[in-house]
């Protein structure tokens, strides 16, 4: 017996799973990500050296310097801000 493949988008990473039929009775529902990241919003700073930035209430944030050791976790909706040694802003990305 073949069983059927899920094929689901989840914050952007594909999941693709063989599973077992499941009850009538039985509902799933996804959730989009809490938010999206806004680091579009924030590209007009980039050249300028420690410009004074605001964010929304609740955003998370990371601040580093081009070269500091930073973890690897993955957080769609992290705003980073990297400078470079002068203070300058280089670059506005997520994750």
């Amino acid at each position: 017996m073949r069983l059927p493949l899920i094929l689901a988008a989840v914050g952007g990473v594909t999941l693709l799973a063989a599973c077992q039929p499941m009850p009538p009775s039985t509902t799933i529902v996804v959730t989009p990500p809490a938010s999206e990241c806004i680091a579009d919003r924030f590209q007009q700073f980039v050249g300028q050296k420690s410009p004074a930035i605001t964010v929304p209430a609740g955003t998370e944030v990371r601040h580093y310097r081009t070269g500091d050791p930073v973890t690897m976790d993955l957080n769609p909706s992290r705003l980073n801000f990297e400078y470079d040694r002068t203070g300058k802003l280089v670059k506005v990305t997520c994750g």
